[in-house]
């Protein structure tokens, strides 16, 4: 096993671990994707790119990563959502739900900069294998056929079932934390297949025609993708129990392993005025509506300044902050960028010592359980940097060391998935340039009201400069906030 600086918190010890990988230079995951019968919301939103920042600083740390998110384009609520839509139609047309919602998922992910997945399995794509899944399990005694045809995972087989969720069994069943269905010989005892009822979609089977089970999926796809044992295996809190739970009694049944990934990885909840996102208090808030109005970096960094393993208060004022701190990153590379050419032979000034400070402290946070909070607090503070010294030292320190803080601060905005709208059009790049410069000789002839002037009409068209000493820098808008 490969070791990796990285220490992070697995649920299934209840501890933070050293991180490693089972194959040297490989990283495999699997995170239980959306089941497409509605718009993704914010919460959704915050566990995936907690999960991108979490592959991007794999990939930095020199992994090949290979992350799988499925789609369960199969489900109760994608055949409720059908029946309210098509109808007498719905057992023909239900297929429409699924893959309109995969086709917004994929556009609202691509507007945060979440970079594609390896794999994207469907449920639908995978029914014979759960089907061979099912049979050893009812071949080895751990999975029973009901009268109607069902199949149900009996979890008194499984030794320590609610260990890794923390739930007592006797707990379980007395509160009744489970569906009631006929045929179970236990109320804990969960659906592997179900059967077909009227206007569902079905699948045939040795028992009876119907549809694989929620908990089998998963464990299915994920070890069809990525073998047994694979790296880790990730998602929202909610899922601890009873899928994750559930899941891992499947695999210690099928493939005999403890746990058939090694680090168990959870997204704290989201909250909207201190309560849970539920459709039943009105306060969802899906991706589509926010990104209409902010970009997906607003968002990304909203998310990376919260801990992911606290529950995350979701606002819109914490977008418009994480739209200002964007903007000073934005100049802080903007105006390097620009003073490079400006910088000496030699370094003068000790600026480079200080710079490394933030990048050690930002690979620090990411190292202590992804505390990306951290991170992101380190990265502002680098351009804070850069902008207060920096720039007005540039002629102190050589090329190269100016390069190198301009290298690293961008590598660390990439580890966030931020800052990528670096570059702009080059004829826009170019006219800025001609207002500088024109700006400049009005300087220099001391008509310095023309100049405010010029630097006004400037500033009204998104271009913002700064005068530091006889240089003149600039950013330009990047528009993070809509109709603003």
């Amino acid at each position: 096993m490969s070791a990796l600086p990285l220490r992070i918190y697995n649920t299934a010890s209840k501890r933070v671990e050293p991180f490693s990988v089972l194959t040297p230079g490989v990283a495999r995951g699997y995170v239980c994707g959306i089941t497409p019968y509605d718009s993704v919301h914010v919460g959704h939103g915050r566990v995936y790119v907690f999960f991108d920042i979490l592959r991007r600083y794999l990939e930095h740390l020199g992994l090949e990563v290979k992350l799988v998110i499925n789609f369960t384009d199969v489900d109760d609520k994608i055949i409720n959502r059908a029946r309210e839509e098509f109808g007498a139609d719905a057992v023909s047309r239900w297929r429409e739900v699924p893959e309109r919602y995969i086709r917004e998922y994929f556009d609202v992910m691509e507007r945060l900069y979440v970079k594609p997945a390896y794999a994207y399995p469907r449920v639908t794509e995978y029914v014979g294998d759960m089907l061979e899944w099912i049979r050893a399990l009812v071949d080895r005694g751990y999975a029973y056929v009901a009268p109607d045809g069902s199949v149900y995972f009996e979890v008194g087989k499984v030794p320590r079932y609610g260990e890794f969720s923390g739930q007592r069994i006797e707990e379980l069943v007395a509160g009744a934390r489970v569906e009631p269905e006929p045929g179970k010989r236990n109320p804990l005892d969960f659906a592997l297949w179900k059967s077909w009822s009227p206007g569902e979609p079905w699948w045939n089977s040795p028992w009876c025609p119907g549809r694989p089970g929620w908990h089998l999926e998963c464990v299915v796809m994920s070890t069809k993708h990525l073998g047994v044992p694979f790296d880790f295996h990730g998602g929202g809190a909610d899922l601890i129990f009873p899928h994750h739970e559930n899941e891992i009694a499947i695999a210690r049944a099928m493939h005999g392993v403890d746990y058939f990934a090694r680090y168990w990885i959870h997204v704290g909840y989201l909250t909207v005025g201190g309560e849970k996102m539920s459709k039943s208090l009105g306060n969802i808030i899906t991706l589509k509506e926010v990104l209409s109005k902010y970009d997906g970096e607003a968002l990304r960094l909203a998310y990376a300044m919260s801990h992911y393993r606290k529950p995350m208060e979701f606002s819109y004022d914490l977008l418009d902050r994480a739209v200002e701190l964007l903007g000073t990153m934005y100049t802080a590379y903007d105006e390097l960028s620009q003073a490079v050419a400006d910088a000496g032979e030699r370094d003068v000034a000790p600026l480079a010592e200080e710079a490394s400070s933030y990048r050690r402290k930002f690979e620090e946070a990411l190292a202590d359980d992804m505390s990306t909070n951290e991170a992101a607090r380190a990265l502002y503070d680098m351009a804070r940097f850069i902008i207060s010294k920096v720039l007005y030292s540039v002629d102190k320190i050589s090329r190269e060391t100016a390069l190198g803080i301009l290298r690293d601060y961008a590598e660390m905005a990439d580890v966030l998935g931020l800052l990528n709208k670096r570059e702009v059009p080059r004829e826009l790049a170019e006219a800025v340039r001609a207002i500088v410069e024109a700006r400049s000789r009005l300087r220099s002839e001391r008509q310095y009201a023309l100049a405010d002037m010029l630097r006004d009409r400037a500033r009204a068209l998104g271009v913002e400069m700064h005068d530091m000493g006889p240089r003149t820098f600039y950013t330009i808008d990047r528009k993070l906030k809509y109709g603003s």
